[in-house]
Order: C-alpha cells, then sequence, then structure tokens
C-alpha cells in the first residue's frame, strides 16, 4: 500500500470510527452536515464518494437518533470493516475502510 496515501486519509478514517464508536463511549460527536461535507471534498477531492456516502446512509439509517437503535460500528462490522485498537496509542483502526 501507498503510505503517503494513507497518511493523507487516516485522519478521515478515524473520524468515521471514532463516530462509530461514540455509542459504547462517554463522548457523543455529530455528523457533518451538507455544509461540512463540500468543504470536505473541496478540499480532499474524492472525500465524498467514500466518506460522504458512508455518513449519508448512516444519517439515513438513523444514528443521530439514539431512540433508532442504529449502532455505527455494528454496521461497519456487517460491511465486513473489522475494527481493531492499536496496542500502544489505543487508536482504533479499520485497514479494509481506508480510502
Amino acid at each position: 500500500r501507498d503510505a503517503k496515501k494513507d497518511a493523507y486519509w487516516a485522519h478521515h478514517d478515524l473520524f468515521l470510527l471514532a463516530y462509530a464508536l461514540w455509542p459504547t463511549g462517554f463522548f457523543r460527536l455529530s455528523l457533518p452536515d451538507e455544509e461540512d461535507m463540500e468543504w470536505f471534498e473541496a478540499n480532499y477531492p474524492g472525500w465524498d464518494a467514500h466518506y460522504g456516502k458512508i455518513l449519508r446512509e448512516w444519517k439515513a439509517l438513523g444514528c443521530e437518533d439514539p431512540k433508532s437503535g442504529f449502532i455505527p460500528i455494528q454496521w461497519l462490522v456487517q460491511h465486513g470493516h473489522q475494527v481493531y485498537v492499536d496496542r500502544v496509542s489505543q487508536v482504533p483502526f479499520c485497514p479494509t475502510l481506508a480510502k
């Protein structure tokens, strides 16, 4: 794999994983709105086709409402994206999610 490309997209993967894990922690994140998504696409061409697509699907499935029962981490696992936690940094990562 291309380490330079991985480094370019890694923080986007981390945000997606942090959002996916919020129901299991003691914090809550908001999904980016359309204006935010436009900014990401303008500054990271190709962002919307990968990350925006996932976030829109999560929004449609009700992930912003805890009462919906939707848990993003389950969605990742059901779609073949196993999440690991680095033993040294304790940062979650998902090799199959990387753009």
